[in-house]
């Protein structure tokens, strides 16, 4: 049996290389354990998974420039860090200031032209899936004409209230709900799809704060479930939604569950999702709006992504 034990051992050395207190303690194990066959697959196969995984989480950290500084300053070798370089998803800047910046800062022309190489290797992973050379934003795919076209924001204003029938009406009785509404301006989308069951791709930016919220405040929104999807109704001149009602004995805010349009997304990467809707859209208007809007307040103008289902 101690022969066993120092064929496991010898076997585990070279998964342990990373953590230096590891052999000792399988040892240590091994020695306590008067181990059966089944044990000892166990523990092999327990050990491997531990370090197989902690592998996979360490390259799936991705790359940048700040990453290859640090590791320079740190006096890691080249070789070191042209390796992982080769071996790592990497998101690098390569423009003209970031490779000025990479010289300022001591980064050595081999490395340097590694970091050019691997960017060229993204180019043409981009050119395989067009979606992952696309700019921050919302996009619509066009099947027809296999364009992501970019969906412009509008601007959606918390200021329209009952009008004068409403007040007299509300005078009379107390019980009469008051609406806040929200609007649009314009009768129809600028954007115009003709299907009833669109993709839509919604690209964040990594590495700022994503979409620009409102006039207010800036938000960290990173995926489409931070959205809502919004059926407008259409009036003579513009679009609006009820965002607010209140009366004499309470008020209800927020924007009504039975205009929520539900959808589903799924990940292509991080900060990238292609977003779909559970049920094909009536002929309409709509809107993707920030979940996290303030869009009961009177006078606040948010951004919105609006369209037409024509």
């Amino acid at each position: 049996m101690l022969h066993a034990h120092w064929i496991i051992v010898e076997a585990l050395r070279p998964l342990c290389a990373p953590n230096p207190y590891a052999m000792p303690r399988i040892f240590s194990l091994l020695q306590l354990l008067r181990c059966t066959p089944v044990l000892l697959f166990m523990l092999l196969f327990v050990t491997f998974l531990s370090y197989s995984l902690r592998g996979v989480a360490q390259q799936s950290t991705v790359v940048t420039n700040t990453t290859i500084i640090q590791l320079h300053k740190a006096g890691i070798s080249k070789d070191i860090i042209s390796t992982k370089i080769v071996n790592s998803a990497c998101s690098f800047d390569l423009s003209t200031e970031g490779l000025i910046a990479l010289k300022k800062e001591g980064v050595p022309d081999d490395i340097i032209t590694i970091m050019i190489a691997k960017g060229s290797t993204a180019t043409q992973n981009a050119a395989t899936n067009p979606e992952l050379a696309l700019e921050p934003g919302l996009y619509y795919f066009n099947p027809t004409t296999h364009e992501y076209i970019e969906m412009d924001a509008a601007i959606l204003t918390n200021s329209k209230a009952g009008g004068l029938g409403e007040a007299m009406e509300r005078s009379v009785s107390g019980l009469f709900n008051a609406k806040l509404k929200a609007t649009l301006s314009g009768k129809e989308a600028n954007m115009k799809i003709a299907m009833t069951s669109p993709l839509f791709v919604f690209v964040f930016d990594k590495d700022k704060t994503g979409f620009n919220d409102n006039n207010q405040a800036k938000s960290n929104v990173e995926s489409p479930n931070e959205f809502f999807l919004v059926k407008l109704t259409q009036g003579k001149r513009d679009r609006e939604m009820v965002v607010a009602k209140e009366n004499s004995v309470g008020g209800n805010i927020g924007i009504d569950d039975k205009l929520k349009v539900p959808f589903h997304y799924k990940k292509v990467q991080k900060g990238l999702y292609e977003v779909s809707t559970d049920n094909p859209l009536v002929l309409g208007e709509y809107c993707f709006m920030f979940a996290a809007s303030t869009a009961s307040t009177q006078g606040i103008t948010h951004k919105v992504y609006d369209f037409s289902i024509q």
